[in-house]
């Protein structure tokens, strides 16, 4: 039975197996240059760190008006905050697969998607589309890495119109997952506390049996993305160790990570693997003390 490798979870930005970001946002649809911490931890140690500015923007245009159940087009415009010029694939650095990877919630952080858009028809213009769940708007993290910096940068918008009523997050503890007729269990050694490590696993089970058949998805066997309960932080956690090399090989059934919070508050995790060919998501809702 072959064990997935350790996922390390943290809230620091890091390159390679986690990253973190948290930024201000002041309108719907504007991207905002945001100020993040980069920290590199990798698997041996931490390097210095270092303050960093986006150098890309990203703004969003839906074709239609966001609605619940209802699909619609999304255009997306990468634009150099230097001098406004469009950033296209030609001008990305490939990460786990994709040159661009959009991390997209709702409010409530129960709705997550995470999408890779297509090149549109001009320069800097990318489509893809997006079917919500709920009315309300949508807070987008696009996850890139410009080929002129080589360094991995989070960009985010909104997307959308804000309900009538404002959305509230159930920061309730869940430890187990059922999707798909799959059982996804959480467990750490310990509480989780702000500057504090703690040791924990995702067991996946089905029928009550282990479950070791997780297929590669973007180049690992799983993708964690966390959301704080303030909504201006994501993490993007990806497994450390060995990665499959070929489509054939499988993962699974335990996740091993540690958490080592930065601060105190709610995060609500998405555990995304690939089973049957298909992506499924298992939340799961932690507090730091």
């Amino acid at each position: 039975m072959k064990l997935l490798p350790a996922l390390l979870i943290s809230t620091i930005l890091t390159t390679g197996t986690v990253a973190y970001a948290a930024g201000d946002h002041t309108g719907h649809g504007q991207a905002q240059p945001t100020a993040t911490a980069h920290e590199a931890m990798g698997h041996g140690g931490a390097h210095d760190e270092m303050a960093a500015k986006n150098t890309v923007k990203l703004a969003l245009e839906p074709v239609t008006p966001l609605q619940a159940d209802k699909i619609t087009q999304v255009v997306v415009k990468l634009n150099a905050t230097a001098d406004g010029k469009p950033v296209s694939f030609d001008g990305l650095k490939e990460a786990h697969t994709k040159k661009l990877h959009l991390l997209i919630v709702d409010p409530s952080l129960t709705d997550y998607h995470h999408i890779h858009p297509v090149a549109g028809k001009n320069a800097g213009e990318f489509v893809f589309d997006f079917t919500p769940k709920k009315n309300d708007s949508y807070r987008v993290w696009a996850d890139v890495i410009p080929v002129a910096t080589g360094k991995q940068e989070y960009v985010m918008a909104d997307m959308g119109n804000a309900a009538k009523d404002k959305a509230t997050i159930n920061k309730a503890s869940v430890m187990t997952s059922m999707v798909d007729g799959y059982t996804f269990t959480l467990a750490l050694d310990s509480e989780p506390k702000a500057g504090a490590a703690v040791m924990g696993n995702i067991t996946v089970t089905k029928d009550g049996k282990p479950f070791a058949q997780l297929e590669p998805v973007m180049g690992a066997f799983a993708h964690v993305v966390g959301f704080t309960e303030d909504y201006n932080s994501v993490l993007h956690i990806h497994p450390m160790g060995k990665e499959p090399t070929s489509d054939t090989e499988r993962g699974g059934p335990k996740l091993e990570f540690h958490i080592e919070p930065k601060t105190a508050g709610f995060v609500k995790l998405f555990a995304q693997v690939r089973i049957d060919g298909k992506d499924v998501f298992a939340p799961f809702g932690v507090t730091v003390k």
